[in-house]
């Protein structure tokens, strides 16, 4: 190794370092549970002295995140999203929290896997993600913040006690591991996870400072639908009404499929939903604003019926950090 290429290595340690928060090593902790789960782990995992294996239900914080895996299921698929012969999708149910002081990117596709009892390795796939119905729990999660999603992979179909592997950053010092057992399982989501830190939260109509945008609810309403376009049964469809002005002194593109969405108290996200969207006479609050400019749209969500706590979110930052967070309710 020349010393040239030496430097290079050497910055490249550092820089490791100092993402990682210069720990060689992040383990996780037990807080708490949120229910005893009847699952056990598989005798056939191979374990090592010093792995720890946690259950469904079980709270472990690690680092400053929190992270429950809340149940698995077996969704079938649909006609044109059906499993391979011989496999099955499986589903896994979870939450993330930020327990620290700064934000952080939760990224499914690469912090999450299966292991099956002889140690082999899964990765999320994007069939079993749709056959979920559910969005995956990614993204920016701020100081105070609770994500919730689900993630899905394709797996044979005989085998079960499966292993959740969840990697606390990218560059996979530090783990947690949950066994899923033989079973399907579903549990309610902790009420308080006690954070340090609560996300704020505004109010509709309050204007909201941000990465050189002003944001502001101006109302949501609930679209009945039409004869020809409803709500799923047990779910309703949610218009909310935003306008975004340009106060910074660059051209900002504003794109509120990517930027805009809604959490229910759970973390659960719901994104735009062209169903709802159809009905709304207005248009999307989408636009490149020159400084000074500002625009006005309504955009169209579904979600649950007995949703509580809506929130919608604007993510100002869509590669980097920054989020708003408005109750409707």
């Amino acid at each position: 190794m020349n010393r040239r290429t030496f430097k290079f290595f050497v910055i490249f340690i550092i820089l490791a370092l100092y993402m990682t928060g210069c720990q060689i090593d992040k383990q996780p902790t037990k807080i708490g549970d949120i229910g005893v789960s009847d699952q056990s782990a598989s005798k056939e995992t191979p374990r090592t002295p010093q792995e720890v294996i946690y259950e469904v239900g079980d709270i472990i914080s690690i680092d400053n995140a929190v992270l429950v895996v809340l149940g698995w299921d077996q969704p079938p698929g649909g006609d044109f999203n059906s499993p391979d012969e011989g496999k099955k999708y499986l589903v896994v149910d979870l939450m993330i929290a930020n327990q620290g002081e700064r934000s952080f990117n939760s990224s499914p596709v690469f912090q999450m896997t299966l292991k099956d009892p002889s140690g082999q390795k899964y990765n999320i796939n994007g069939k079993a993600n749709i056959a979920s119905g559910s969005n995956t729990p990614n993204g920016e999660v701020n100081p105070g913040e609770v994500i919730r999603g689900k993630v899905g992979f394709h797996v044979p179909e005989d085998l079960t006690n499966f292993i959740f592997v969840y990697e606390v950053n990218l560059l996979g010092i530090g783990e947690v591991s949950v066994n899923l057992g033989n079973t399907p399982v579903a549990m309610d989501p902790p009420h308080d996870l006690n954070l340090a830190h609560r996300q704020e939260i505004f109010a509709v109509g309050e204007q909201i400072e941000i990465s050189g945008l002003v944001i502001q609810v101006l109302g949501v309403s609930y679209p009945s639908g039409t004869d020809l376009i409803k709500p799923k049964e047990g779910y309703k469809f949610v218009s909310v009404d935003v306008q975004v002005e340009n106060q910074g002194e660059s051209v900002q593109e504003i794109t509120s499929i990517v930027q805009m969405y809604l959490k229910d108290n759970t973390g659960e996200k719901y994104t735009f939903h062209l169903g709802a969207q159809s009905i709304i006479d207005s248009g999307l609050p989408d636009d490149e604003l020159q400084p000074g400019e500002r625009i006005r749209g309504q955009i169209g969500f579904q979600v649950p019926a007995d949703s509580e706590g809506l929130i919608f979110v604007f993510d100002a930052e869509v590669f980097g950090f920054g989020k708003v967070f408005i109750a409707l309710d």
